[in-house]
């Protein structure tokens, strides 16, 4: 079988894994099960030291991960990785279509979209049972910001029909429809990791054989954006255009006319201090140049993808509210954020509905509200690209229940609106995440399939 292995990051906890994600019962490489942590610092707070205690594990397991990637392909490399060019700062040139789809690149279509919202939240929209604070709105947003981003945000409207969510998944059993027949309503969407230098040029889940290769419908992508040794420093220069080049072009080609958007997750949870691509203070202003000559890529290369902007829920040790890192809605199609039930655990709806407002320790969003109430004041909609229950903090289907209600009463593809949301149904931690295929919270699980 072809198996794909792909690094995924798993919000609030600060860390990054290897998760075999082409087949649903491979275990993630050895070299990855053992990679060891650091001692987390004492005066953290709990998250934070979470975070810092597995930070010295990203790298053996991103590049673990790599190598996973290159001996497991079973289809053919798109392109070779870039060359020096790459890194030297020289002006990128283009890299050669690499599918035969290339005649058909930059124009799939978003109208599958519509056809591909889950009919669960169709049905759900009008029948939610919404807590205290799931309609609700706080905070308000000038009217010249808003319209301003309106514009900058058109077209994600059009991806689903009014009232209506694209709801998925990611993991074991989402590619070969299992997934879908347990939750007994089909996906709207699919998500996956390219999130190496390598991954997100090769993209071999993309490929015939791999894990999306024949899917159809949407999907998210994380694809990273630096790696180990790079800075955004350098970024901001051009030096790793080519290769954001050649990504772009391979992910044009492989994508082909499928009827599905393709949703690129650039630089995800950027936030955090556990991935190569970290932003904090000092290099924000780096960070927010690089992020527009990507954009700039991305609109002529592959217009017709969406490029998100996604967050962890809330920063660790970042030092820097990550709104003041947001480059502008002109330069972003979808604002994201990964919400897992942990810090705080949400075991009951009084819980879910306390934490709706929270803020992080330097005053950015932390709840969800807050999250989309940032999306409203700059014209964006929102989307959970990941999410799921934690195991080890406990099984709560107040969690889940409380989840599909805030996706049904604010479901829409406009400004302040949830577009799409993914479970995070990975086999990772002991099994802490997954609802399908082998659960550690049946509680959770029947919910899901009784809302969803």
């Amino acid at each position: 079988m072809h198996i794909v292995t792909a690094v995924c990051a798993v919000s609030t906890l600060g860390f990054s894994v290897s998760s075999t994600l082409g087949s649903d019962s491979a275990p993630a490489p050895a070299s990855v099960q053992q990679a060891a942590a650091a001692p987390a610092a004492a005066s953290q707070p709990a998250a934070e030291a979470e975070a810092a205690a597995q930070s010295a594990a990203r790298g053996a397991r991103a590049q673990a991960g790599a190598a996973a990637r290159s001996s497991a392909a079973g289809a053919a490399p798109t392109s070779a990785a870039p060359s020096a060019a790459a890194s030297s700062g020289a002006a990128p040139s283009g890299a050669a279509p690499t599918a035969a789809a290339s005649s058909a690149a930059g124009s799939a279509s978003s109208a599958g979209d519509a056809g591909a919202a889950s009919t669960s939240g169709g049905a759900a929209a009008g029948s939610a049972t919404t807590g205290s604070t799931t309609g609700s709105t706080s905070g308000s947003t000038s009217g010249s910001t808003t319209s301003t981003a309106a514009a900058a945000g058109a077209g994600t409207s059009a991806l689903v029909p009014s009232g209506t969510w694209l709801s998925g998944a990611s993991g074991t059993g989402v590619a070969s429809g299992q997934f879908a027949a347990w939750r007994g309503s089909p996906l709207g969407i699919a998500g996956t990791w390219a999130d190496s230098n390598t991954g997100q040029v090769q993209l071999w889940q993309l490929h015939p054989g791999g894990e999306f290769g024949s899917w159809s419908k949407s999907l998210d992508i994380a694809i990273g954006a630096i790696d180990k040794g790079e800075t955004w420093a350098q970024a901001a220069t051009g030096a790793y255009d080519a290769r954001w080049r050649t990504s772009l072009t391979n992910l044009r080609d492989a994508w082909g006319s499928r009827p599905g958007t393709l949703y690129i997750r650039f630089a995800h949870e950027m936030n955090g201090n556990w991935y190569p691509w970290s932003v904090n203070a000092s290099n924000a202003g780096d960070f927010m140049t690089a992020w527009k000559r990507f954009r700039a890529l991305q609109q002529e290369i592959f217009p017709s993808s969406k490029l998100v902007f996604c967050v962890n829920r809330e920063s660790v040790g970042a030092g820097v509210d990550w709104r003041k890192t947001f480059p502008g809605a002109k330069y972003v199609d979808v604002l994201g954020v990964d919400y897992y039930n942990n810090y705080p655990y949400v075991a009951s709806q009084a819980q879910w509905d306390s934490s709706m407002d929270d803020t992080d320790g330097t005053g950015a969003p932390k709840g969800l509200q807050q999250h989309l109430d940032f999306a409203r004041s700059v014209g964006l909609p929102l989307a959970v690209p990941e999410w799921s229950g934690k195991a080890s903090e406990g099984d709560s289907p107040a969690y889940i229940s409380a989840m599909h209600d805030f996706f049904a009463g604010h479901a829409g593809g406009g400004a302040g609106q949830l577009l799409y949301e993914v479970q995070f149904n990975v086999d990772m931690h002991n099994n802490d995440y997954r609802l399908y295929g082998g659960t550690r919270m049946p509680s959770s699980a029947a919910r899901y399939q009784e809302a969803f």
